[in-house]
């Protein structure tokens, strides 16, 4: 015997409330880490970590000096939506997912970003070759920040290479030099040597490069924010942590952040099986009892972990109720026996905002030995993101 839902619509069964005044309140204590002249800089590549970009990026800049983001189509979006201040791309103008690659022709892309006062990366020749060809022809500034590799060997350029792209920069006509920055491979680590050595290189690197006193340094992300006030610089960077989330559970320091998402569903299904009945893909549960069974709308499709199938919990009612057998793509099974008032329709507490829950952001993250970063990124775009107070 069962009940369900015709659900011509799941995406209505699947909201995201994205609480306004936490994003605020994040932001305050992360500035609070820092001194008053130091600028801030959100990082909101990704759609705000999942978060949505479209309904916060009010919120967000209104708070903010600098905006930064991963790729070109993120900085023109930003743009798209009415944001004119200062916003700078991550990736190396001419990386693999940067101009020279991009769908459209590049130079054409080039212009338009240095049209819209998009702030560059610059990571060696080849980013220094577009950029100058393209700002020869059009007579128009690029500004422009050196990303410095200072030991993550990912991004950036080497320390031995700063001198001569420094100075090959600065004789273009029409770049400007504005910025200069890199980023932590241990900062959200408790053991902060590696960090230490990174601040180290990139100080002696812009001392070779004759660039301390008059380039606009920044290396601090969330984690060097709150642990590395010898990375602070000109401008902090944080990401992760303007959403609530510690950047790890090694931080020396933890600000009273405050989780800003929190998802729900309804039950779409409810019915009972006997004792005995095997459930999902693989079988992998067996009830031990006669069950009540609750089926929510989200699942792997989704951005809710396959992994979390016969390990995670959600809540009704601020009672937890087990996932039980393997998380579907777009179907999770709760046991809902325990929890008498649980029925067709009930609102059910995907994720929660409340740290200390088991279905919370970090706890989630804790569960599947991973980082808050990537259960946020992944959630899909079924669910409908909504900004409450």
């Amino acid at each position: 015997m069962h009940d369900s839902i015709d659900m011509q619509n799941k995406q209505k069964y699947l909201t995201a409330e994205i609480s306004a005044s936490a994003i605020r309140a994040n932001i305050k204590a992360l500035r609070s880490c820092a001194g008053k002249d130091v600028k801030f800089c959100s990082v909101v590549k990704c759609d705000c970590y999942g978060h949505g970009l479209k309904i916060l990026l009010p919120i967000i800049a209104d708070a903010s000096d600098f905006l930064a983001t991963a790729t070109p189509a993120e900085a023109l979006q930003i743009r798209d939506l009415g944001y004119d201040g200062p916003l700078l791309v991550l990736f190396a103008t001419n990386g693999p997912f940067g101009i020279s690659n991009s769908d459209n022709n590049p130079a054409a892309l080039l212009t338009e970003l240095l049209q819209r006062n998009v702030t560059l990366t610059v990571t060696g020749a080849s980013d220094i070759d577009l950029i100058a060809e393209t700002t020869r022809s059009t007579a128009i500034d690029a500004r422009v920040h050196a990303m410095i590799d200072t030991g993550m060997a990912r991004s950036g350029m080497l320390p031995p290479e700063a001198p001569g792209i420094f100075s090959r920069i600065r004789n273009e006509p029409h770049m400007r030099l504005s910025g200069a920055y890199t980023h932590f491979a241990t900062a959200d680590e408790n053991d902060k040597t590696f960090a230490h050595h990174q601040i180290s290189v990139f100080n002696e690197t812009l001392e070779h490069c004759n660039a301390n006193s008059h380039l606009f340094r920044h290396a601090a992300n969330s984690a060097a924010t709150i642990d590395l006030p010898q990375a602070h610089y000109d401008m902090l960077r944080p990401g992760i942590s303007l959403f609530g989330y510690q950047p790890s559970d090694a931080m020396q320091n933890r600000p009273a952040l405050q989780p800003a998402l929190k998802l729900r569903g309804h039950l779409m299904q409810v019915k009972t099986v006997s004792a005995g009945s095997k459930c999902g893909y693989g079988l992998t549960f067996e009830c031990k009892r006669e069950t009540k069974l609750g089926l929510v709308p989200i699942g792997y499709g989704d951005g809710y972990l396959r992994s979390n199938g016969n390990r995670a919990v959600m809540r009704i009612d601020e009672t937890e109720v087990p996932v039980i057998g393997r998380v579907s793509m777009n179907q999770t099974i709760l046991d809902i026996t325990d929890h008498p008032t649980a029925r067709l329709g009930s609102v059910v507490e995907i994720i929660s905002a409340d740290p200390a829950a088991a279905n919370s952001v970090e706890n989630l993250a804790r569960l599947n030995d991973t980082i808050p970063h990537e259960i946020t990124t992944r959630l899909g775009s079924r669910i409908q993101r909504v900004l409450v107070d």
